[in-house]
């Protein structure tokens, strides 16, 4: 009997988002997007699978210009190539989840280079009882209001 999967409801009235696009080497992470979205009447989302400096390269490539990039990559972060990627599509904002406080900071850094700033960072406890904690920053490219936030990440 397969594993429960994650239902998550969404109105398309509520979802504000032109288009979405998700990218994925595994196959049957994939496979759930494609059915969650079908599940939750989501018709804007199409998916990729393939590895992330492939497919940001290709959508740089294809002119996408996205307004925000939300980033969920594994404990290792993301590929310089990826990130280069990712700032040349220009979004105004770009959101980081991670895993590891190493590659966060490592890859935060590389954004800052870049033009973008850390705005705003939270972690959250996914794991209770367990060491392990996911933090979400939120960074943002060009001016940022006097209500920013500065993050500094020591290693």
């Amino acid at each position: 009997m397969p594993p429960p999967r994650a239902h998550i409801e969404c109105a398309p009235t509520d979802c504000a988002a032109k288009r979405v696009i998700g990218a994925e080497i595994v196959p049957p992470a994939i496979r759930d997007a494609k059915e969650n979205a079908l599940r939750n009447h989501i018709e804007n989302a199409e998916f990729f699978c393939g590895d992330a400096a492939d497919i940001a390269a290709k959508l740089e490539s294809d002119g996408l210009r996205p307004d925000v990039v939300t980033v969920d990559p594994p404990r290792k972060g993301l590929a310089p190539e990826v990130i280069a990627s990712i700032a040349a599509m220009g979004p105004e904002k770009v959101v980081y989840v991670s895993c590891d406080p190493a590659t966060l900071g490592r890859d935060v850094k590389i954004f800052g280079q870049l033009g973008y700033r850390a705005v705003r960072a939270a972690a959250v406890d996914m794991f209770p009882g367990t060491a392990h904690v996911e933090t979400v920053v939120l960074l943002s490219k060009g001016e940022v209001d006097s209500k920013k936030i500065r993050v500094e990440f020591s290693l």
